[in-house]
């Protein structure tokens, strides 16, 4: 029994498709759910600036950390999703905010430095494709440290692009390494 998942679109009209399927020939109709369209809260951040927008959506459309939208002609990256299920992706109808950044802002690293006197957060920025492993040597300002840890956005990772880094966890190092961007 033919199940007709590979077809071909003969005839559309509205929501009424006439098929034929790739497997069996068998020509059949079918009408398509309708999709209805719902607005969703979204927040565009730039560093520490925001704005809200509403976007369209339909309602079952799934959404997920780390995809690539386009909202009015410009690139996005959902960064974030506060929906009634918590996680890393949900459907439309559920999502109370959206929260995006623009594709060509650079990812901001979470830093934690272990010193002799306790821990010391910093942040600095690299390209979205960059690659972080454990044992890199990396200066930030004058303070020259070697990568530890990596908590990513699947939990702890040997090595990372920065867009997917969530914390760098780092100890002194009397070597330098390479130097990351502070300010933006």
């Amino acid at each position: 029994m033919c199940k007709h998942l590979e077809y071909e679109v003969i005839k559309k009209r509205g929501r009424q498709e006439l098929r034929k399927c790739n497997n069996c020939g068998e020509i059949f109709q079918v009408i398509l759910e309708k999709e209805a369209l719902i607005k969703i809260t979204a927040v565009i951040s730039y560093f520490e600036e925001s704005k809200k927008i509403l976007i369209d959506s339909p309602e079952n459309k799934l959404f997920e950390v780390g995809e690539l939208l386009e909202v009015n002609k410009k690139k996005y990256y959902v960064n974030h999703i506060d929906s009634k299920i918590k996680g890393d992706s949900s459907l439309a109808k559920d999502i109370n905010t959206l929260y995006i950044i623009p594709e060509d802002i650079p990812s901001v690293l979470k830093i934690t430095l272990r010193t002799e006197n306790g821990h010391l957060s910093l942040r600095a920025f690299a390209e979205r494709e960059e690659m972080f492993s454990k044992g890199d040597n990396i200066t930030i300002d004058d303070y020259d440290m070697v990568i530890e840890k990596i908590l990513a956005s699947k939990g702890y990772e040997f090595s990372a692009p920065a867009s997917e880094i969530r914390r760098i966890y780092c100890s002194q190092s009397a070597k330098s390494g390479r130097s990351l961007d502070v300010h933006k």
